[in-house]
């Protein structure tokens, strides 16, 4: 399970259908912290976005250490009180499945920062290589118990700070964006034609471009505006992280909320303002796959400039990186230095 929404809909379905340690655990889990109303049919809920903040702090008050030294001498650590809370013999399904649900709930996050767009971010331990359920099914307690216990997450708390900040100016660009092409004004059918229109192309084909333009913009203003929108990181790409920014799946994953996979070249830009807009076009990129379907022809370090042979008009209106760069053009966020590098 490679993907986010597999791991979601299985925590969905052991957090609704399986019971945790009683009474203790299952009273908690079920009345003062229900994790299993945050997930919707449609993403996790907005309006339950305090509860995995309070598994955090349950988890860590009944840990005796969460010192790493510590729990490896004398036990008591995170791990062992979720593989504690998930015994219940009487349940269905298996303890470790139980487990892992709730260390999956423990590493979401409800990111939010002020002056930045508010998104859910799943951000699992950097030791596993595999999904959660996928690593701890057929474990013995001490095995689940370590793995359990891994904390260091693949984002950091500044890092989830910088999804907020570029998913914030992504909805402010693809808004603008949105305006402008429906518009449908001189200066705007001038920016279309340089990212999309070839040497070959007329009236015909500017009008499908600002149609289907129109159309997959609003799509896009409407994930990066949504209250289930999640950004996490893709398992396979775990060894190459640092070679890539994002990614997404065409047309979606089928779960009903959209999934953006940031990677170590997006988050390595943290803290540094001027390449904001590099990591919005990121987000507007991998966006265009998920809700318009577009798909790779061609990247920006390639160049984008429409060309009959190598770059024609089919492709163009096809090609994620045209869409991102186009918006970014037309609200303005495309220096002369960053055009020159990218329109060639």
């Amino acid at each position: 399970m490679s993907k986010f929404t597999p791991v979601y809909a299985k925590a969905k379905d052991v957090l609704t259908k399986q019971k945790f340690a009683e009474p203790d655990w299952d009273k908690y889990l079920t009345q003062t912290c229900p994790i299993a109303l945050m997930f919707g049919d449609s993403g996790f809920d907005a309006g339950r976005a305090d509860l995995p903040a309070k598994l955090r702090k349950k988890i860590h008050d009944d840990a005796k250490h969460t010192n790493a030294v510590a729990v490896f001498f004398l036990g008591g650590g995170p791990g062992e009180v979720i593989c504690n809370a998930a015994q219940n013999k009487l349940s269905p399904g298996n303890w470790t499945e139980r487990a892992a649900a709730l260390k999956m709930v423990k590493h979401v996050y409800h990111a939010h920062k002020k002056g930045g767009q508010d998104v859910w971010v799943y951000s699992p331990p950097k030791k596993h290589n595999k999904d959660v359920f996928t690593e701890l099914a057929g474990c013995n307690e001490k095995t689940a118990t370590s793995k359990l216990g891994d904390e260091t997450e693949i984002f950091s708390d500044e890092e989830r700070g910088l999804m907020c900040d570029a998913l914030g100016l992504s909805l402010k660009i693809a808004m603008d964006a949105q305006i402008k092409v429906d518009a449908k004004g001189d200066d705007t059918k001038k920016i279309i034609k340089r990212w999309f229109l070839d040497e070959t192309c007329g009236d015909t084909e500017m009008n499908d471009a600002i149609s289907k333009l129109s159309a997959g913009i609003k799509k896009i203003c409407a994930a990066c505006n949504s209250t289930s929108l999640v950004f996490t990181d893709y398992l396979d790409w775990r060894k190459q992280r640092n070679d890539y920014f994002g990614g997404a799946f065409r047309g979606g994953e089928g779960g009903g909320f959209p999934v953006i996979y940031l990677e170590g070249a997006f988050t390595r830009l943290k803290g540094n303002s001027g390449k904001l807009w590099l990591c919005a076009e990121t987000i507007l990129h991998e966006l265009s796959h998920h809700e318009v379907s577009t798909q790779d022809h061609r990247y920006d370090s390639s160049g984008l400039k429409p060309d009959k042979a190598k770059l024609p008009f089919a492709k163009t209106i096809d090609n994620a990186d045209s869409w991102g760069y186009f918006m970014l053009d037309l609200a303005g966020y495309l220096s002369a230095s960053d055009l020159a590098n990218t329109w060639k």
